[in-house]
């Protein structure tokens, strides 16, 4: 009874300090709703990518079309997303068996943000929290923060861990709401040889409870872990409701 009062208190102090900065893409708590697990708005198959000037983890300014000597492989991602911690050991396999491609991470909004990683209100506690999430899950991939508004998150979809997959000309050969790197390499392995993508679309997998106390918990802290549990009804019933893309 004491730890369920607890992730039920309310900090009143961190809720004042971030409603002055609170906006509608970086929200201080999570609620179900932000996110439109209904109609996946990204970018589609076949579509032309758009480029955008990101950072890199030291603050240097990139472009997505600087890793396109290689067909390349978007993965978005952050710190408290329990979908993207899950992924980031099996992700690392899928790049040492395709070296024929690039992949990159697209660092955006938190997904959970709380009183530990809270939600971004300047582009260089993005990239701090980027650098977190390098450190405390080994992702050796390129990690690439989006600008403070999310203006590459919004055109990619705006949910947390999407994936595409872009050839060396700049169209989208696979685009998926989720990723599961389960499912990837017979994506990649297509592409590889020149076949369509078309028939293996994927549900999710999902993170299990412990992957994601771990995330929610020790990134985001107790106030990520409450607001999660609050709007946990809700966020299965659109999943449910989201049918074969959730």
């Amino acid at each position: 009874m004491y730890f369920i009062r607890f992730l039920l208190a309310t900090n009143f102090k961190l809720m004042e300090d971030l409603s002055k900065v609170h906006n509608d893409y970086n929200y201080p708590h999570f609620k179900a709703h932000f996110y439109n697990f209904e109609n996946f708005t990204g970018l589609e198959e076949r579509d032309k990518f758009i480029d955008f000037e990101l950072r890199t983890a030291e603050g240097k300014p990139v472009k997505i079309s600087d890793f396109l000597d290689k067909p390349l492989v978007l993965e978005t991602g952050s710190a408290t997303c329990p979908k993207y911690a899950m992924h980031v050991k099996p992700m690392e396999e899928i790049v040492k068996k395709y070296p024929e491609f690039n992949f990159i991470v697209l660092y955006v909004r938190q997904a959970h943000p709380g009183n530990k990683i809270q939600c971004h209100t300047t582009l260089e506690g993005k990239i701090g929290s980027a650098k977190e999430a390098i450190r405390f899950y080994k992702d050796n991939r390129i990690v690439l923060v989006d600008d403070i508004d999310g203006k590459a998150h919004k055109v990619y979809g705006t949910l947390p861990n999407s994936i595409y997959v872009i050839g060396t000309d700049g169209v989208i050969l696979f685009a998926n709401a989720n990723n599961s790197a389960k499912y990837l390499s017979p994506v990649l392995e297509n592409i590889k040889n020149n076949k369509p993508t078309n028939n293996l679309k994927y549900r999710p997998a999902q993170p299990g409870l412990y992957q994601s106390w771990v995330t929610l918990y020790k990134k985001g802290g107790y106030v990520s872990l409450r607001d999660f549990i609050l709007d946990l009804p809700k966020l299965l019933w659109q999943h449910y409701k989201a049918g074969d893309l959730f």
